[in-house]
């Protein structure tokens, strides 16, 4: 069995989620395909006060490129295809099959919690599912612009996401029932047309066995996290595979078949309570250092708030819904990864009419406050002016520190950069 310090084991899962050495320096859509298909899941997100996420994620591991790769891998390469893969997310084209089954039961009357919920109100709607698709199938792929408002419909609460037009709703149904699939974006609007037009290839004879599906997507799971405990893998795509250590539930069962396989091997991490599974393609590589970048929130290495807790020692929380008084970090700070450690945070905003980035605040955490150097700040400030070249801006404006010092220093380091 392997003997792991923690440090090491945060190396192994910098590394496997393609965060270590520097950025390639030509980025490729070839290269964002492969990083996508070694991911498994590339979550997708609506907040644009900077970039959105999915292209931040991408960013931190491919440098700047232009977004339109990532719509032609998805809706004109048919390399891409949106899914519920740990939240709404880019998936590749080759792990529908084991999506499928997934869709089909929430399809079926009550076989899970989403299908019991929506029950009812499919059956006092059917006449809207109806008509989206007859719209769909007579004219292709529709949008929720597609669809007017009931006439009469009072204005919708802000929260209601699905608005005052039943169709909205409607159409989310039938995605995640399968019936229909997104066949691209446009301006970030969803256009859905019929599953066997998006991917007419597919025939759902081909759905694999309830424990190939598992232990498939187990190995995906293992291969980008690196390191992984039984009480972690459920959370990588969001699957219903149990939370115990290895004691016979499915991820434990799914562990110890990587570990038959070849495909992980058994490990200790110091200060880490249980045993874990590392992948062992990793132990045949030598990782460097992470990079200095910034990570989206919605991050594959830290949206396991559990993980990131027990890993990085570094709690994680989006405060986007936070009534602004009681936020402490800012609307969407982006954690700072640094030399295998998670340090900071940092809160930006893009002004892309003024061409201006601003980094509202930068929080320091207070273990690595007293510890960051020259070197840390000269190597924060180039990744915060390749950030801003990334969100189209010209000019950066740091405001506050935690401590208040930091700052004043990386001002300080990006006069001298």
């Amino acid at each position: 069995m392997l003997e792991l310090s923690m440090r090491e084991a945060r190396r192994l899962a910098i590394g496997a989620q393609l965060l270590a050495g520097p950025p390639p320096k030509r980025p490729t859509k070839e290269r964002m395909r492969d990083v996508i298909r070694h991911l498994g899941a590339l979550q997708i997100d609506s907040i644009s006060v900077v970039e959105r996420s999915h292209h931040i994620v991408l960013w931190s591991r491919l440098g700047n490129h232009p977004r339109d790769w990532l719509y032609e891998l998805h809706g004109k390469d048919r390399a891409l295809f949106e899914y519920w893969a740990h939240a709404a997310a880019y998936v590749p084209i080759e792990n529908f099959r084991y999506f499928r089954r997934m869709m089909l039961e929430h399809a079926s009357n009550g076989s899970t919690g989403w299908g019991s919920r929506s029950r009812e109100w499919l059956d006092e709607n059917r006449h809207v599912i109806d008509l989206i698709l007859d719209r769909v199938r007579e004219q292709g792929a529709v949008s929720t612009k597609s669809f007017a408002a009931p006439e009469g419909a009072a204005r919708a609460e802000a929260w209601a996401w699905h608005g005052n037009k039943p169709t909205n709703l409607g159409l989310d149904i039938l995605w995640t029932t399968g019936v229909l699939m997104i066949d691209r974006r446009q301006a970030f609007q969803r256009w859905y047309d019929l599953t066997e037009r998006v991917h007419p290839e597919w025939d759902d004879a081909q759905i694999p066995t309830i424990q190939e599906e598992q232990n498939a997507l187990g190995e995906i799971a293992l291969r980008a996290m690196g390191v992984v405990y039984p009480r972690w893998l459920p959370d990588y795509f969001r699957t219903d595979w149990g939370r115990r250590s290895i004691d016979g539930s499915a991820s434990g069962r799914i562990l110890d078949h990587l570990v038959d396989t070849g495909a992980g091997v058994t490990a200790r991490v110091r200060g880490i309570e249980g045993e874990a599974v590392v992948a062992s393609y990793l132990l045949e590589k030598r990782i460097p250092p992470s990079r200095t970048t910034l990570l989206s929130p919605f991050d594959s290495l830290v949206w396991h708030r559990l993980r990131t807790s027990e890993l990085f020692d570094f709690f994680l929380q989006l405060e986007s819904y936070t009534p602004a008084e009681m936020r402490r970090y800012g609307y969407f700070s982006l954690p700072i990864l640094y030399r295998d450690q998670l340090v900071g945070r940092l809160d930006p905003k893009a002004d892309r009419n003024a061409r201006v980035l601003t980094a509202k605040a930068v929080h320091l955490e207070p273990w690595f406050a007293p510890k960051a150097d020259e070197r840390f700040y000269r190597s924060l400030a180039t990744t915060l002016r390749d950030f801003a070249r990334f969100n189209g801006c010209d000019a950066i404006e740091i405001g506050a520190g935690d401590p208040p010092r930091s700052a004043t220093l990386l001002k300080d380091a990006m006069l001298r950069e």
